[in-house]
């Protein structure tokens, strides 16, 4: 992490849409859009008598997707992508990693069982072992955990949960922003039609580990983020 990255007073985190995902499938041709979902948490931080902040960018773009899409969703939020200091990757599916060299100053930030790792084998990375707190308003690192926190007291900490499922290194980001559980879940749930429809994506490593994932967001998030859709309010 970035040694600049450090606080001793104060922290607030804030969330962004950058792009809603989308995803078109039929039966008679298959998939035929599968674009995801990116999301910015800005951390602010008040270091000695001044703020900075970081901003942690979750999940990236569609690699046959023009670069320039990222770029302009980016900056119509304020940011370009060098400004962009760590990338979570809910998993390491092709559909969620491209352009990733649009980003020179970011570590990426995945769970090491995943089986696309070697594309990330020139950049700065943290792969995780397990299911982690990660206290975005000092300079280290996620620590493993082996119980499960209080959501809706995380403050301005992160809970970083290895749901395998999906893929094998499956992790779902939970963030507390205005009270409210924010649940970033990959695809676990690909839209809202998934989960009204109570429905876990197809393709998947291995589809019945994922049922338990699904329960645990419903029962503790307020707002889910899909991997492929607009945010919606669990109830709603």
């Amino acid at each position: 992490m970035d040694n600049n990255i450090k606080t001793d007073q104060a922290c607030e985190v804030t969330f962004n849409i950058v792009q809603n995902g989308t995803f078109e499938m039929t039966l008679e041709t298959g998939v035929t859009d599968n674009r995801p979902t990116c999301s910015i948490l800005r951390v602010t931080y008040k270091y000695l008598n001044h703020f900075e902040q970081y901003n942690v960018m979750i999940d990236i773009d569609h690699p046959v997707k023009d670069s320039a899409d990222i770029i302009d969703s980016l900056a119509s939020i304020g940011l370009m992508p060098e400004q962009v200091n760590i990338i979570i990757l809910t998993h390491l599916h092709p559909d969620h990693i491209g352009h990733k060299d649009l980003f020179p100053n970011a570590v990426f930030i995945f769970h090491e069982a995943e089986r696309f790792a070697f594309y990330f084998k020139d950049n700065q990375t943290f792969k995780l072992e397990g299911s982690a707190i990660w206290r975005v308003g000092n300079q280290s690192w996620p620590e493993y955990i082996d119980y499960t926190p209080d959501l809706k007291n995380l403050n301005n900490d992160i809970y970083i949960r290895h749901c395998s499922g999906h893929s094998k290194g499956s992790i779902v980001i939970f963030a507390c922003i205005n009270g409210l559980v924010h649940a970033f879940v990959g695809d676990i749930f690909l839209n809202k039609e998934y989960y009204q429809n109570w429905q876990p994506p197809g393709m998947s490593w291995k589809q019945e580990m994922i049922f338990p994932h699904m329960n645990f967001i419903k029962n503790n998030a307020d707002i889910i983020i899909p991997g492929h859709g607009e945010p919606f309010r669990i109830g709603e």
